[in-house]
C-alpha cells in the first residue's frame, strides 16, 4: 500500500470520526436540554398546591394526579440519564480515534515530508 493512499485511508477515518462526534455533541447537548426541562417541570409542578395538574396530550389536556405526572417526569429524567451515559462512552471512544487519526496523519505527513 503506497503511503499516499494510506493517507487517504487515515483523512477519511479522520473526518467520519468527526462527523460522527459532532453528531454525538449535537445529542448530548439535545439530551442535556430536555433533561433540564424534566427537571423544572418536575420542580414547578411539585410546588403547587392541588393534587391534580393538566398534563398536556397533543392538542388537549388531560386530568392527571400530581405525584403521576412527577413520577412520569423522573422516569423519563432516568431514561435520559442513561442515554447521556451511553453517548458519553461514544463521544470519548470517538474523541480518541480522532486524536489517533490526527496524530496518525501528522505522522504520516512529517515522515513524507523527510
Amino acid at each position: 500500500m503506497s503511503n499516499t493512499s494510506v493517507l487517504a485511508d487515515v483523512a477519511n477515518s479522520l473526518r467520519s470520526y468527526s462527523s460522527q462526534l459532532g453528531s454525538v455533541n449535537q445529542q448530548l447537548a439535545h439530551l442535556e436540554n430536555q433533561e433540564k426541562i424534566a427537571q423544572l417541570t418536575s420542580k414547578e409542578i411539585g410546588s403547587y398546591p392541588t393534587d391534580h395538574v393538566w398534563r398536556s396530550c397533543g392538542r388537549s389536556f388531560i386530568l392527571q394526579d400530581k405525584s403521576k405526572y412527577i413520577a412520569d417526569l423522573e422516569h423519563d429524567e432516568g431514561i435520559i440519564k442513561d442515554q447521556k451515559k451511553n453517548l458519553t462512552i461514544k463521544q470519548n471512544y470517538l474523541q480518541t480515534s480522532v486524536d489517533k487519526a490526527k496524530d496518525t496523519l501528522k505522522t504520516l505527513v512529517e515522515k513524507g515530508n523527510q
